[in-house]
Formats: structure tokens, C-alpha cells, sequence
């Protein structure tokens, strides 16, 4: 059985394309590291190198491209036409956007280990953060296993053995088959909503914004920044409206103990300076039915409840904004992570930062609550003042304010727990009893 898959995967499919990728996405659907497993193009077509869509862990964009060739032999002539097409996927998946940061590349020819791990350079060197290299010898792995039975009769035509009939619905069964393709999703998204509702009800440790960027930038292409994020609460908790969290450089451009006119070096590789601030209870007319239009006009109410000094950075890939509680001990309660339940945000950022912006990520206690491409957002351009700009010189401030926005209907951004599901970025450990001896 081993020698037959092999041979069919050679040549079997020869000039069928789709079937080809059809075959490739039921495989990469059985590795349980790849979720939502999709094609571009169902029914084949164009696809710009990119013929397979996944998450990789839950939270990476992966892209696969198939590259097998008619009539394979493993010799250096197929190899090189392989190399060539991986090559050209590469570069095409690289440029697109969203920008994924895992690529799999899956072929009918077989690969050394030296030449397998000279792909993956090649594309960690272009800037892929993980690459996968499934040849023929883990195609047919694959396939020859329980899980890859029906993939393999269903593209190659490959009947199951007494023996693998047996292993096969011993380990699944009619009713487990269905419960899995259909259920197990169902259940396991449940499971792990439970789980998130059960842990937002503890204290917020903190909530942090992650800017990245487009590329890596050095520091004397940013300079002077501001990125900031203002953050109002469905429903006030702990005198709490709104808070507003932020960085720009000058290390100590927020702290109020600083002397006035003293000099500092302009510039994020020279030093950052964090903020916090909130607008409290009742500082806001609650007889005022447009919310909305104080969230976006009315900024001088804001007062400082922390700030921080940082060492500058010499190379700058991302900027990440944080609301921190106090720490070791807490003396009086504090926002639970639920609070930010149908809060809505607004990212805050100088016009040049803005401009290389490529993503948004919103971590909490130790989930990711939401991650915005550059798809999902627009910058506004229109004018508008803060009452924080007595921080800033005319001169920073000529590189003016945006917000960004939703591309989406709504104005502004926001969490809803029950709408989506937060990533959980951790795995907890069991605690281990020792009996003993």
C-alpha cells in the first residue's frame, strides 16, 4: 500500500489541478496545528500563488501553495522546475495583504533533508516567521494513516486494505465521524467561551494595544510619534468613564515631577514616555444623549492616573500602549477584565505613524481579545484637538492627529465577548500529586 501511494501520487493526478489542491487542503486539514482551512478559489483559477487559506496556532494568517509536477522522478531536473515554483509562490505570498506570517508549500517531489532546509531559509530570509515543507514522503505519511484514508481513496482512487478498514473504524466509527466534522467545533468553541466568561471576572493586570507596522522601520524614520487610544466603558465601573492609554517619545514628556524646560532629545531611539489617564464618573453630563460625540470632541476632562519612562528603540517593528494596575497588592478593587465588555476604542495616532500602520492586536490577561488588518480600518484625517497637546510643541504637533476608524459602519471600534471569542494565549498546567513511597 505504501509503494501504491507513492506511485500515485507521481503521476496519478497529472493535469488535474484542482484535484491537486483538493487533495493538499484535506491533508493540511488533518495537521491540527492549521485551523479554518480553506481554498481561495473552490473551483480553481488564478489565485496569485496562494491556493490554501489557514490560521496556524489559532492566531497566524498561513497560506499554502501546491507545486507538483506531471510524471515526477526525484531527479534534479523536476527538482529545479519545484525550487523554481516555490520560489515565485513565495515572493507572491509575501506581497500579499494581509501579509501572512507562515507559508506551506506542498509538492509531489521528494526533498532531502539539506535541500528541505534550504527552502525554509530562503523564506525565513524573506521574512516568514514559520515554513513548512510537505514533499511527497509526508504527503504519503499522511495519507497512509487512519485519518488520511478517505483523502486518499476519495483523490487517489487507493481502496483501504482488511487491515486498514479495521484500524480505520476502530479509531472513528459512523457516529464519532459525524460528531467530529459536524460537533466537535461546536463544542470546543462553547468550551472555550465558558472558559473566557469564567476568567474575565478577575482583575485586569493589564490591557495592552499592539501598532504594528508594515516593516521594520529604523529609529530615524519615526522619530517624533504618538500613539495613543482612548477607551470608554459601556457601563461606568470604580468611577470610571473612559481611560485613555498612550507612548511618545521624550522619556519624560508625562512625568509631572520633571522639571518644567528641562531639554531632551527628540526622537523614539532617544527615549519613550508612557501615560495613563481617565475621565472619572461624573465629569461627563450623563443628560447628553450623543455619548459618541463627547467620546470624539470633548477630550479635556482626561486626568493623569500613571505615566513611565522608557529607554529609546534603535529599530521599531511595533509600538504597544498599556493600561496597567497596580501591582503585588491590591489596596482597593480594580477593573475586571468583563468591564471592557462593549467598550469602544479609538486608536489615536500622528499622521506619519499612521501611514504604516498594518495591524491592531488587543491582549488582556494573557487572551487576544481582537486583531484589525489593514483591511479592517481607515485613518480620518478631519480635524480635531486634545486636551493632551500642551504636551506636544507646535512643531510635533504640525504633524497632526488621526483616528482610526472601522472601515465597517460604526464609528468607532469594540469588544463584544459575545460576538467573538478571545484567543486564550496560554495553557494552564495540572498540578502533580507525588504519592508517596
Amino acid at each position: 500500500m505504501t509503494y501504491e501511494t507513492d506511485e500515485r501520487l507521481k503521476s496519478y493526478l497529472d493535469t488535474n489541478q484542482l484535484h491537486r489542491e483538493q487533495l493538499c487542503l484535506a491533508i493540511l486539514a488533518l495537521d491540527k496545528r492549521f485551523t479554518n482551512v480553506t481554498p481561495r478559489h473552490p473551483r480553481g483559477g488564478p489565485d496569485g500563488g496562494r491556493d490554501i487559506e489557514a490560521k496556524f496556532r489559532g492566531t497566524e494568517l498561513a497560506y499554502g501553495a501546491v507545486g507538483f509536477a506531471n510524471q515526477v522522478a526525484d531527479v534534479e531536473e523536476k527538482k529545479k522546475t519545484i525550487r523554481a515554483k516555490f520560489s515565485d509562490d513565495l515572493n507572491s505570498t509575501w506581497n500579499a495583504s494581509p501579509r501572512p506570517s507562515v507559508f506551506v508549500f506542498l509538492t509531489n517531489v521528494n526533498f532531502t533533508i539539506g535541500e528541505k532546509s534550504t527552502l525554509i531559509d530562503e523564506a525565513r530570509n524573506k521574512g516568514f516567521s514559520i515554513c513548512e515543507i510537505l514533499d511527497r514522503e509526508r504527503l504519503r505519511i499522511a495519507l497512509d494513516s487512519p485519518d488520511g484514508f478517505a483523502a486518499r481513496f476519495q483523490y487517489l482512487n487507493i481502496s483501504m486494505s482488511e487491515s486498514e478498514q479495521a484500524s480505520f473504524f476502530a479509531k472513528w466509527g459512523d457516529e464519532i465521524q459525524s460528531v467530529i466534522s459536524t460537533g466537535f467545533q461546536e463544542v470546543h468553541s462553547t468550551l472555550s467561551q465558558l472558559l473566557f466568561l469564567n476568567e474575565a471576572g478577575r482583575s485586569i493586570e493589564g490591557l495592552h494595544i499592539q501598532f504594528n507596522l508594515d516593516r521594520e522601520y529604523d529609529a530615524n524614520e519615526i522619530e517624533h510619534f504618538r500613539a495613543f487610544c482612548s477607551i470608554y466603558l459601556r457601563e461606568p465601573k470604580l468611577g470610571f468613564l473612559a481611560l485613555m492609554i498612550g507612548k511618545s517619545d521624550k522619556a519624560n514628556r508625562f512625568e509631572s515631577d520633571i522639571q518644567e524646560g528641562r531639554e531632551e532629545r527628540p526622537g523614539i531611539k532617544f527615549g519613550i514616555a508612557s501615560g495613563q489617564w481617565k475621565v472619572a464618573w461624573g465629569e461627563v453630563s450623563n443628560q447628553d444623549s450623543s455619548l459618541l460625540r463627547e467620546i470624539e470632541d470633548n477630550f479635556e476632562k482626561y486626568t493623569q492616573i500613571g505615566s513611565g519612562s522608557g529607554i529609546g528603540l534603535k529599530k521599531v517593528k511595533q509600538l504597544v500602549v498599556s493600561y496597567i494596575t497596580s501591582s503585588i497588592i491590591r489596596f482597593e478593587p480594580e477593573l475586571t477584565l468583563m468591564d471592557f465588555d462593549k467598550c469602544m476604542l479609538m486608536p489615536i495616532l500622528n499622521n506619519a505613524l499612521a501611514e504604516k500602520l498594518e495591524r491592531i492586536r488587543i491582549f488582556a490577561n494573557g487572551y487576544m481579545l481582537l486583531d484589525w488588518d489593514r483591511d479592517a480600518f481607515k485613518i480620518d484625517k478631519s480635524n480635531f484637538e486634545l486636551d493632551l497637546d500642551n504636551k506636544f510643541t507646535k512643531q510635533e504637533l504640525s504633524d497632526p492627529w488621526v483616528r482610526i476608524r472601522p472601515k465597517a459602519i460604526a464609528s468607532a471600534f469594540g469588544l463584544s465577548f459575545v460576538d467573538s471569542v478571545p484567543v486564550r494565549m496560554f495553557r494552564s498546567k495540572k498540578a502533580t500529586l507525588e504519592v508517596p513511597k
